[in-house]
């Protein structure tokens, strides 16, 4: 087997914010665990009187509210404070390990626009400080090699 086509793991990704697509990014987590970004297109059922049986066709996504459990530095948890108290909406980036990408320096990065709302998770003997930060997401999930940069 060619070791070339066995995938790479890392344990963390990281969560970044800016305020505009191509602007400064802020490091504002590790994260252990994604929520799906986006679900299945719902499917639109019609029929008509030539066709035995339903038939199906691709609909839209539905918004989603994106839950992601998070962990974090006390400097880390003041910026997404002060995120989440400004109600404005931020470009939010999700970026997979280094080690996950095939050219160097140039993971997989997932970035959407989204207002944002943190709360502490539970906290327990000998774990890692958590809380859950929330993204309402208001705009498509795009995907990009490496952070978006300007043309």
């Amino acid at each position: 087997m060619n070791s070339g086509n066995i995938p790479k793991v890392s344990t963390l990704s990281t969560l970044w914010v800016a305020e505009t697509l191509t602007g400064e990014k802020t490091q504002v987590a590790y994260v252990q665990e994604i929520p799906p970004l986006k679900s299945a297109k719902e499917a639109i059922t019609y029929n008509a009187l030539d066709l035995e049986e339903e038939q199906q066709a691709k609909g839209n996504r539905k918004a989603e509210t994106l839950t992601i459990p998070l962990l974090f530095t006390e400097t880390q948890h003041d910026v997404l404070v002060e995120k989440s108290e400004s109600d404005k909406e931020y470009y939010w980036f999700i970026k997979l390990p280094d080690s996950t990408a095939k050219e160097a320096k140039k993971p997989i990065v997932f970035n959407f626009t989204g207002a944002c709302d943190v709360g502490m998770d539970t906290i327990a003997i000998d774990d890692l400080l958590k809380e859950n930060l929330t993204i309402y997401r208001s705009s498509k999930v795009n995907e990009t090699k490496g952070f978006p940069e300007a043309e």
